[in-house]
């Protein structure tokens, strides 16, 4: 396949597992329930952005670099990863990251992400909220470049027409587990944030000729302005990738994204619970959460029937419950 000419360094075990959320789907009484495990892996907890490193990093390598710098929230699942991977790899990582989620406790600053971000002994560069981002990223790559290193930039989320690339894996692999499963998915849902995820996903299942809508729930931004970001990275893999993926399939939800990034809901909290309740699986206050309450509430408005097939990709982002302790604990005050 096309993405295959691309370099790549393996950082987990694919492909990931689909399993039947059974008791899940009966509770809601709606049609079946599947679930992609993207949240395992097997780098510092895992979760979907291990697919975009394995392309981001070996470009890296490739290129001859032995800094990267990347950058996210506070307690970004992105950063956290590829501190990890940089440091399975022998490369120097900085992190920048950006206070952007008003009105957190002190667990949100030192544990789940940001705890593990100092484990793996990343460099991490704190931005107040009202500072640029972008900025501080360039400022050092600069002064990585003035120490005679050679840095290699990752984006936010690691969405990038590289990084989208293990997402357009991730959808070869569900084309070869619908037909050992012997069936087809009609709805698969995804978060939809910096992107890549989303992007990737489409230009997959464009080239595997698959018929299964994909619709992106949106975590920190309406539709109107996700969709621009969504489009320019379909348009970026697929120029990489020698195809023409169609940006018409382009579908967004952005029902649960209120009241912002990082902030939960009622319908997110409550199919964090749902999902931990019925089938022991935990999803992230801030990502899958949103994108599982899109699934529920579909259900619940008769949006989907009882012949549609749906699958759920689980991008992880678990250790983030820890940086929310104060609405999940039974004995938080």
């Amino acid at each position: 396949m096309q993405h295959e000419r691309f370099p790549r360094v393996e950082l987990s075990q694919w492909p990931t597992p689909i399993e039947p959320l059974d008791r899940l789907s009966a509770a809601l009484g709606g049609p079946r329930i599947s679930i992609k495990r993207d949240d395992f892996g097997s780098i510092a907890m895992g979760g979907n952005k291990l697919r975009k490193l394995e392309y981001l990093l070996a470009d890296a390598q490739a290129k001859g670099c032995n800094a990267i710098v990347t950058s996210g929230a506070l307690q970004s699942n992105h950063a956290r990863l590829t501190a990890a991977a940089a440091a399975r790899l022998g490369l120097e990582c900085h992190i920048v990251l950006i206070d952007e989620v008003p009105d957190r406790l002190p667990a949100y600053y030192n544990s789940a992400n940001r705890l593990i971000d100092d484990l793996v002994g990343a460099e991490v560069h704190l931005v107040r909220r009202d500072d640029s981002l972008a900025e501080a990223v360039t400022h050092c790559a600069e002064q990585l470049q003035s120490q005679g290193k050679s840095p290699y930039v990752i984006p936010v989320g690691g969405s990038n027409p590289i990084g989208c690339l293990g997402y357009v894996a991730c959808a070869m692999e569900i084309a070869e587990q619908e037909r050992a499963l012997g069936r087809s998915f009609t709805h698969i849902f995804v978060v939809s944030g910096s992107g890549g995820t989303h992007a990737g996903l489409l230009a997959g299942l464009h080239l595997s000729k698959s018929t299964s809508a994909l619709i992106g729930a949106t975590i920190s931004r309406p539709v109107e302005k996700q969709r621009p970001i969504v489009e320019a990275l379909v348009d970026g893999v697929s120029a990489l990738l020698g195809t023409d993926a169609a940006k018409s399939a382009i579908r967004l939800d952005d029902s649960m994204y209120l009241p912002g990034y990082g902030l939960p809901n009622d319908s997110s909290r409550e199919a964090i619970a749902l999902c931990a309740r019925y089938e022991g699986i935990l999803l992230d206050p801030v990502y899958t959460s949103k994108a599982m309450a899109v699934v529920i509430n579909g259900i619940r408005t008769g949006r989907f029937g009882p012949k549609d097939e749906l699958l759920f990709i689980h991008t992880g982002g678990a250790p983030a419950l820890f940086a929310y302790q104060e609405m999940f604990s039974r004995t938080a005050p």
